[in-house]
């Protein structure tokens, strides 16, 4: 499904989840992380908007993605654990 914004524009909500991103700690960091991540693979994103986005040179965004893709993968291997 498409991602649609119905009361911001995209430059504003873009700015909050900098932001968000930005202030966020643990499990939240790595859940937002996620949420980007997974609007890319969507094609809600692309690259070059969540990069200009969040103020970023090419270099700069190969290393946040490479961060948010290490945590998108951690924080699903903690969603998936069970006991045993």
């Amino acid at each position: 499904m498409a991602f649609v914004l119905q009361y911001q524009t995209a430059s504003e909500f873009a700015d909050r989840v900098r932001l968000r991103y930005l202030k966020s700690k643990r499990e939240e960091c790595a859940r937002i992380a996620k949420w980007i991540l997974d609007h890319i693979d969507a094609g809600d994103f692309t690259d070059n908007q969540v990069r200009n986005a969040f103020g970023l040179t090419v270099p700069q965004y190969t290393t946040l993605k490479t961060k948010m893709t290490n945590l998108r993968t951690a924080y699903e291997a903690v969603i998936a654990a069970a006991g045993e």
